[in-house]
């Protein structure tokens, strides 16, 4: 059996379950006949609002909108309540992923995942706003075996067989229909209870009865009087001595009508309304009367003239309606009286006081009804401490978003393509690889300038004074033996493995300091190695430092792709940026410099070290290490 119906029905010799909120519940036998396929009044007439009255529609339809963009999550609730609940993908590595995978099941199987979910929540603020109520039905579907989720309203759901099943409208016709059985079906009831009966629907239309069917009104007697302006263009009367126009009428056995004025009338009319563009609603009705007609001719016009006060009291309508919806007044009158730099508080305003709210009730009824019976099936522990709630960042966003968007890309949180799009640039905009490498060596150069001898060739320089300087590091790299024996290199350093690079990367190579007169000793040896071992295990530990906030700044899915990585190398796979050294490194060294007190140029060296390796996305080497404090100069302290 599916785990969304382990949670459905109560087993038996168990009492049934009451619903845990006032505006949802999962309906049983016992509340079929007394809930389902039962509409008031005004109801029934909302729906009739909404299609006839623009103005209702567009409103409704903002809302609706607005709510489809936003996103469900899981989360974990926060526990003194000050803010929303945290999501999974912020969590850190701290989940076991099979409880991840339990908690995100009944989400991604909702309504077929995000895309379903969207056209849901749009559903449900339409049924929220005008019958105030919804149902949520999950079923197996007959013809594919696949869970299928459905959002009704009140008209789409009957109760049917004694109150054991429902007959469900499909969406895909009319007479698409389906009945289904309460012990195999999912239904849950969503409603915006009444402020006195809790138990009975409500929605913003169930107060605006008089203003819409004021708007309706004053909107018929416009159209009215446009119409009566078309039908034709007046009666004109001409005398009997004036040359009488030819009638059109028949004496003979089948005249037009029996009264040839009359049928005249009708048939000017009735075409001007037929075809606007016809001649009728142009050209007056000549008539011929007996006698003088006040100097032979004269016009008679049918036409209403449209009342002053009609445009004024529809504007008035209109706005009594836009107070009464359940949305900011500015989004259905428009916004002339609001300045550029007010109307994005408004617009945020509008989400926070009307989309939020709906949105809330929406994710508290699917926890309480769905989620957390469900998470109980599955079996994850502490159910209440998890929640679905929504995110709608998308609604919030500036059109102009080139400067967020370059600050972010800037802390690592968006890619160079999502910036370009929003500075107004190309993907064929972007940066050659050698240009690339040439900002980073010049930003690298700027930040440390120590580094400038052995980057500033990259950039086309040559500093005369160290060439000498690399030719000793180089013969030493190659025979550390003869180099001590001429005296041409430091003793204590030692010789690096073939299969490794020759030298330290982007590291600079001033000049070796004066090498010693004798060689070191077993002792001094020993005590080399050792320290450089101490050394190691610091870098190692900052290294590690900056891999774990490359992953979090990437989120699960990342952290889930380089799950094999040793954390310190991620930074081989992910490129950090210099302005970000400072955050990936806080408080890295904090042992290291408690254990070598005193000792700055080593606390020096080692960070320029991890700097290098992070920005040139090197593994690290005990040798490069070695190389880096003899170049720093720091051989003659101690660790």
């Amino acid at each position: 059996m599916s785990w969304w119906k382990l949670h459905k029905r109560d087993k038996p010799g168990q009492t049934t379950s009451t619903a845990v909120l006032a505006s949802a519940s999962i309906i049983t036998r016992d509340q079929v006949r007394s809930v389902v396929g039962r509409k008031q009044e005004w109801q029934a007439q909302g729906w009739d609002f909404y299609r006839t009255v623009p103005e209702l529609k567009s409103g409704i339809r903002w809302a609706a909108n607005g709510c489809s963009r936003a996103r469900l999550y899981i989360g974990r609730i926060d526990p003194d309540g000050s803010s929303r609940p945290t999501p999974i993908d912020a969590q850190g590595d701290d989940l076991d992923p099979d409880l991840v995978a339990r908690l995100l099941a009944p989400l991604e199987e909702l309504a077929g995942g995000q895309l379903g979910q969207s056209e849901m929540l749009r559903r449900f603020s339409v049924h929220l706003d005008i019958p105030g109520e919804s149902y949520l039905v999950g079923f197996d579907d007959p013809k594919t075996n696949e869970r299928r989720w459905l959002v009704c309203s009140p008209s789409e759901i009957t109760s049917v067989g004694g109150g054991g099943k429902v007959r469900v409208q499909l969406p895909e016709s009319q007479t698409s229909r389906i009945e289904l059985s309460l012990d195999e079906t999912t239904l849950i009831r969503l409603w915006r209870p009444d402020d006195e009966f809790s138990y009975l629907p409500d929605s913003p239309l169930n107060g605006l009865q008089e203003p819409l069917r004021e708007l309706q009104g004053l909107s018929a007697h416009v159209l009215a009087t446009v119409d009566s302006r078309l039908q034709g263009a007046g009666l004109g009367l001409i005398s009997d001595d004036v040359t009488p126009a030819s009638p059109q009428q028949s004496d003979g056995p089948n005249p037009i009508h029996s009264d040839p004025v009359t049928a005249a009338l009708i048939e000017a009319a009735s075409a001007s309304l037929k075809n606007r563009d016809s001649a009728a609603a142009l050209v007056p009705l000549l008539l011929r009367v007996p006698g003088s007609v006040e100097d032979k001719f004269k016009w008679f016009s049918f036409a209403t003239e449209l009342d002053e006060q009609v445009l004024p009291l529809r504007e008035g309508a209109t706005k009594r309606v836009a107070i009464g919806l359940d949305m900011p007044p500015e989004a259905l009158t428009g916004m002339a009286d609001v300045n550029h730099w007010t109307g994005w508080l408004l617009s945020d305003t509008g989400i926070t006081m009307h989309i939020e709210p709906k949105l809330g009730l929406v994710c508290d009824a699917l926890n309480s009804q769905h989620f957390r019976p469900a998470w109980e099936a599955l079996g994850v522990p502490d159910p209440e401490n998890w929640a679905c709630w929504y995110d709608t960042s998308d609604l919030k966003q500036r059109p102009n978003r080139g400067p967020e968007a370059l600050q972010a890309f800037k802390e690592g949180l968006i890619g160079a393509g999502p910036t370009r799009r929003e500075l107004g640039f190309a993907d064929e905009d972007a940066p050659t690889d050698e240009e690339q490498n040439r900002a980073l060596v010049q930003r690298i150069v700027q930040s440390a300038p120590s580094l400038a001898p052995s980057l500033l060739p990259f950039l086309g320089i040559r500093i005369p004074e160290t060439e000498a300087a690399e030719a000793v590091a180089d013969a030493v790299s190659d025979n550390p033996d003869a180099a001590v024996e001429s005296g041409s290199g430091p003793a204590e350093l030692p010789a690096a493995p073939a299969a490794t690079p020759a030298a330290p990367p982007a590291l600079g190579r001033p000049g070796p300091p004066d090498p010693p007169s004798v060689t070191a000793s077993a002792s001094e040896s020993a005590a080399l190695e050792w320290r450089t071992s101490c050394l190691d295990m610091a870098v190692r530990r900052a290294l590690e430092r900056a891999g774990q906030w490359l992953l979090n700044r990437g989120g699960r899915s990342l952290r889930g792709q380089f799950r094999h990585v040793p954390l310190h190398r991620i930074h081989v796979e992910l490129a950090a940026d210099t302005d970000q050294l400072d955050a990936m490194l806080a408080d890295a060294y904090r042992e290291f410099h408690a254990a070598t007190p005193g000792q700055p140029c080593l606390h020096q060296a080692v960070d320029h070290y991890v700097r290098a390796l992070l920005l040139a996305r090197e593994e690290h080497h005990r040798d490069y290490l070695a190389r880096a404090i003899a170049q720093a100069g720091c051989d003659g302290q101690a660790a």
